[in-house]
């Protein structure tokens, strides 16, 4: 017979606050990735244009996390939801319509805001590799508001118009309150359809025209070094563009089919409610995987040192493994002839030392371009 229906929509609350936990993290360590980048800059100028619009996704999808699906029901007035024809409590709602109103009013902005975010994280990346537009030209102000302001700007005015203004919210079936679509307005129908339509099928021609240019790319065979290896590095930014797209695609992709098809079995809301939130740990794993596999080889190329993948994962989360204490150190050295203690602490540690440096100078430029890609 299967899982009853109230069962079902408990494992779906559940199922969003988990994936909604994990995406909260995910996003905030990318916001805190690139807050140490920018610390970093000289007088604190402006970082490239895509990891400002790679911070604006992840600041969108941290308060949709935390406050749409992590609160979740507990946001929801209590009483009954209907479910294929079959009323039942909600489960572990202790909230208000005052809540269930400002729930729905982060939703539909932050919502709004981050896919249009990833809209113009697309467009941007067609913009620098194929178009070849340089860092000084999209610092314009036309460029700056087209692609950092107006994503906010439309969610805004979406969120004042139809959850402020006309108070368009409800539970709908869902785990939290948001301005859904009714029978009774067919014209906010049409006009949620058409905007997302038209962020989904810029996102799918900008993926497109991507690959289509990393095709291009290798089948050309450079003569001169210097062609060659940048051209690796242009295919190496246009597949991150590429991963963020479909990053983006696995998250929303699973909703998208429950709207368009409506013979899907009933379990399948709980696959929903698992993709759907995950947007921030896909997005974590997109921005995250060019440094940690610049660190597994530079790992790799130190013959004399092992490192697990642990402390890669800390490194490149730019977490600091703890240190051991004093005094184990201290009885460590204490059980160290005295012969090794001076070799130690001659010219082969320096020099060892200095090569590790060299060897991390020779690779932070090549990570810096892998990671804005």
């Amino acid at each position: 017979m299967g899982l009853s229906n109230e069962k079902i929509y408990l494992a779906k609350v559940i199922a969003a606050k988990t994936s909604g936990s994990i995406s909260m993290v995910g996003s905030g360590f990318i916001i805190r990735d690139v807050m140490l980048r920018w610390q970093r800059r000289k007088e604190h100028q402006f970082l490239p244009i895509v990891h400002r619009i790679i911070l604006s996704m992840s600041i969108a999808d941290l308060f949709t996390s935390c406050s749409v699906h992590i609160l979740g029901t507990w946001m929801v007035p209590k009483g009954n939801v209907t479910m294929l024809d079959e009323s039942f409590l909600i489960p572990l709602a202790a909230g208000n319509e005052t809540t269930c109103n400002a729930q729905a009013f982060i939703w539909d902005l932050f919502t709004l805001a981050g896919c249009c975010s990833n809209a113009m994280l697309a467009v941007t990346y067609w913009l620098v590799v194929c178009r070849e537009k340089s860092e000084k030209q999209l610092n314009k102000w036309k460029w700056q508001f087209t692609l950092l302001w107006l994503p906010w700007l439309l969610g805004l005015a979406d969120s004042f118009i139809f959850v402020v203004g006309f108070g368009f919210y409800s539970l709908n079936g869902a785990w939290f309150c948001g301005a859904y679509v009714s029978d009774d307005i067919p014209w906010r129908n049409w006009m949620l359809a058409a905007i997302a339509g038209i962020i989904n099928v810029w996102i799918i021609l900008m993926m497109v025209l991507l690959i289509k240019f990393v095709c291009t790319l290798e089948r050309k065979t450079d003569t001169y070094r210097r062609n060659r290896e940048t051209r690796e590095k242009s295919i190496q930014v246009t597949k991150q563009g590429i991963w963020f797209i479909l990053a983006y695609m696995a998250a929303l992709m699973p909703a998208v089919v429950t709207i368009i098809s409506e013979d899907l079995p009933r379990n399948f809301s709980i696959f929903v409610a698992c993709a759907y939130p995950m947007q921030g740990a896909f997005n974590a794993l997109v921005y995250f995987r060019p440094k940690y596999i610049s660190e597994r080889q530079k790992m790799a190329s130190r013959s004399d040192r092992r490192e697990s993948r642990v402390s890669s994962i800390l490194k490149t989360l730019s977490i600091t493994p703890p240190k051991r204490s004093s005094a184990s150190s201290n009885a460590i050295l204490q059980k160290v002839p005295a012969p090794l203690n001076e070799q130690d602490d001659g010219c082969s540690g320096k020099s060892q030392l200095e090569e590790m440096s060299m060897k991390v100078g020779s690779h932070s430029k090549h990570v810096e371009f892998a990671e804005i890609g």
